[in-house]
């Protein structure tokens, strides 16, 4: 049996989320790249295809411009939107889908909103066998 690839995107200039969010989807079908800035994000979802994009914030009022310009040029990347504030709650915006997890969240709640990213975004097969 094929092993199920998880393409996943971090936005994040904490190196301390980038190495932890590293641990949580080491191997287990996932492959992850951190960036530090949102241009080299654009830039290579210009060349390279993406499952999810998380994005890493301290402060939710510094991203809402970001996430607004996320949503309009990425053009249904399902984002995750990793912060300081408690709870999860689900959100549409005009093109993506918008999940907001806490940045602190157990490394299960990861996965099972990776999970819930991709399967509501995405058809998934088992390759027609």
């Amino acid at each position: 049996m094929a092993s199920v690839v998880c393409k996943i995107m971090v936005y994040t200039s904490d190196m301390k989320f980038a190495e932890r969010i590293s641990k949580i989807f080491r191997g287990d079908g996932y492959m992850l790249k951190v960036f530090e800035l949102f241009s080299e994000v654009v830039e290579t979802l210009q060349r390279e295809l993406y499952d999810v994009l998380i994005v890493e914030t301290e402060f939710m009022s510094e991203m809402s411009d970001l996430l607004k310009i996320a949503d309009n040029i990425l053009l249904g990347i399902p984002i995750i939107v990793a912060s300081g504030e408690n709870g999860f709650r689900v959100e549409n915006g005009n093109y993506s889908k918008f999940y907001f997890i806490n940045k602190f969240a157990s490394e299960e709640e990861w996965k099972n909103v990776i999970w819930l990213a991709i399967s509501e975004n995405y058809v998934i097969t088992n390759g027609g066998n």
